[in-house]
């Protein structure tokens, strides 16, 4: 507030400091024409010049006292008294204004965190208490059970993560050239299990030599994603298809499909729609966050889909951050 209040109390005093030297350049200019002694002009300065000075100082005590002590509390019921006050008390208000819808979308975000937070925590306590109940039962557990409630752990563990990490607004992006071939065999190498226990085939086409400049572990988690819907909802013994067409990688399955009605909303936050709520380990939370990381990390994403038939799940990139050997 010292800041605003020393810029307009300038503008305020400026039309009272020209019009003091206006007057009293008219006194010395009289002084002339009337053949008055210039010790006249001289006298006059020196008593006005003081008494106008007081004059500034007090005025701008006085108006710094009262902005001082204003609250905020008090910026709807506070009469400025002058045309500086006036001024300040907008910007106060108008600072006011921004903070609290600052304060408010904060809020917002917080609440949001921790949505995701319990429903995560609930996804992960669901996993490992079958684990625990499995144990309980039966002397021992096997360990294709192990694998699948431990991965679907995981999983939502990486949601958390991730999501917290796309909270922060401040990113550590590491941005490098990705070859695509290698990330994807990786990918696929780690989720070999799940591929093995419901006898899904992945076929890859064109991925050799394409590499992107990208954060490699952010486009991981977005093809960890996209993979991780076309197998959850892929019937068992079929294919799934990763290609590379036109700066765009695909990720297609050849399972239930998405209801044309549901296609508009499936980047909702929390949007499970039709299929979704036949599958108890949809949350929603999937490509709602892979839309998140796309927008930050300047490159696309888009599902089509025909129901019954299958869905494609594409990232396509921007020409220049693709090269091909």
């Amino acid at each position: 507030m010292n800041k605003y209040y020393f810029k307009l109390f300038c503008r305020s005093i400026f039309p009272a400091t020209i019009g003091y030297i206006i007057l009293i350049g008219l006194i010395g200019l009289l002084a002339i024409l009337y053949n008055l002694p210039i010790v006249f002009w001289g006298d006059t300065i020196r008593f006005s010049l003081p008494i106008f000075i007081i004059w500034l100082i007090w005025t701008g005590a006085i108006q710094f006292y009262r902005l001082r002590h204003l609250t905020i509390s008090q910026l709807d019921n506070f009469n400025p008294a002058n045309i500086t006050e006036g001024r300040l008390i907008e910007i106060l208000q108008k600072e006011r204004s921004k903070n609290i819808q600052t304060i408010r979308q904060l809020q917002a975000v917080q609440h949001e965190q921790l949505d995701h937070l319990e429903l995560f925590a609930h996804e992960i306590k669901n996993y490992l208490t079958s684990l625990t109940a499995a144990a309980e039962n039966s002397p021992t557990v096997t360990s294709e059970e192990v694998k699948r409630n431990t991965y679907q752990a995981n999983y939502y563990l990486n949601l958390l993560l991730s999501d917290e990490r796309l909270a922060i607004n401040n990113h550590d992006y590491d941005f490098q050239w990705v070859n695509i071939a290698q990330l994807v065999n990786a990918i696929l190498q780690q989720n070999s299990a799940i591929f093995i226990n419901k006898q899904l085939i992945p076929e890859l086409q064109n991925l050799t030599g394409v590499t992107i400049l990208t954060d490699r572990k952010w486009l991981r988690f977005c093809i960890e994603q996209l993979l991780s819907n076309a197998i959850k909802y892929s019937a068992p013994n079929n294919t799934i298809n990763i290609s590379w067409e036109i700066n765009s990688l695909r990720i297609t399955d050849h399972g239930c499909g998405i209801p044309t009605t549901d296609l508009p909303r499936i980047f909702e936050n929390g949007f499970t729609g039709e299929n979704g709520h036949q599958i108890t380990a949809a949350t929603g939370m999937g490509l709602y966050l892979v839309k998140k990381v796309t927008q930050q990390l300047n490159f696309q994403v888009s599902v089509s889909s025909i129901q019954g038939r299958g869905t494609t799940a594409i990232l396509s990139f921007q020409s220049a951050n693709v090269k091909h050997a």
